[in-house]
């Protein structure tokens, strides 16, 4: 990842203002904060894959549908960063574990899409004990207009990061 500017803020005079210093700071903070945050995420997914009795790649796909609702093959492989094959085998597992099942695509009967069966998402929940408790505890501090902030702040980043991955095939 790149460094955040450790002088005055980016294109800042010399011995810029205090204000310059502090967000040149912050900006430090938050790059520090936010690779530790991807590391935290990643082991609380191998965390919760465990948990779930699933390996990480293929928790990894049930998440993604989770969220992201039916996708088709192609679409989990690029969100995945997989080949198709490996896609193929990962969906195969989920739908050995009753968890996906493969439909027409609804919009063009060529593809194949895959969702996940009614009552999986049971597994989130399960692999994650007490999360929806801490997650709920430590907002309870924020204000409505806070909580705002933060989730303009997530979806700007989720954009900023979607940029990113999108741009670097």
């Amino acid at each position: 990842m790149d460094t955040a500017p450790t002088t005055p803020a980016a294109g800042g005079a010399p011995g810029g203002t205090s204000d310059d210093l502090a967000r040149a700071e912050l900006y430090q903070a938050l790059q520090n904060d936010g690779q530790q945050l991807a590391v935290r995420l990643v082991r609380l997914l191998h965390r919760m894959s465990d948990r779930s009795g699933m390996n990480p790649t293929d928790f990894q796909c049930y998440t993604l549908l989770r969220v992201g609702g039916t996708l088709t093959p192609g679409e989990i492989a690029d969100s995945l960063r997989l080949s198709t094959g490996s896609v193929t085998g990962v969906i195969d597992r989920l739908e050995a574990h009753g968890l996906v099942e493969r439909t027409r695509h609804p919009q063009d009967r060529r593809k194949v899409a895959v969702r996940l069966v009614e009552g999986a998402d049971s597994i989130a929940a399960a692999s994650a004990p007490g999360m929806r408790e801490a997650m709920t505890r430590l907002h309870e501090g924020y204000s409505v207009d806070e909580l705002r902030v933060i989730t303009d702040w997530l979806e700007r980043v989720g954009t900023t990061l979607d940029g990113l991955i999108a741009g670097s095939d």
